[in-house]
């Protein structure tokens, strides 16, 4: 390669990042963590967590004010997931872990 190549490709590789790339925020981050899979998949477990973690019981207030999520996106998770055993609705209206996951949780005990 001549000098002039040569010069060229220094420079540009010791050239600063463009403003854009230069500044990557931690949520920046989390956001390209969470679109690298099924985003409502993501979400629908982060709803799992999020009942588990506070005691396995939570209205749909507090499950969108913990996960993040519109009050809205969080409810149609929370059907699809009651509708196939994984949350239930408790008598008080607040949701809590469902039956399926204890099944889940006995075979993944099993197989270890």
């Amino acid at each position: 390669m001549d000098e002039q190549k040569e010069q060229a490709v220094t420079e540009a590789l010791d050239a600063p990042a463009p403003p854009s790339e230069a500044r990557v925020t931690t949520r920046t981050r989390a956001a390209e963590h969470r679109t690298q899979g099924v985003q409502s998949v993501d979400r629908a477990l982060d709803i799992l967590e999020v009942i588990n973690a506070h005691g396995g019981q939570l209205s749909l207030s507090e499950l969108a004010g913990e996960t993040g999520l519109p009050a809205p996106t969080a409810h149609r998770l929370l059907r699809t997931m009651i509708a196939k055993g994984y949350v239930r609705q408790l008598a008080n209206r607040s949701y809590g872990l469902g039956e399926k996951l204890v099944l889940l949780g006995q075979a993944a005990s099993a197989r270890a």
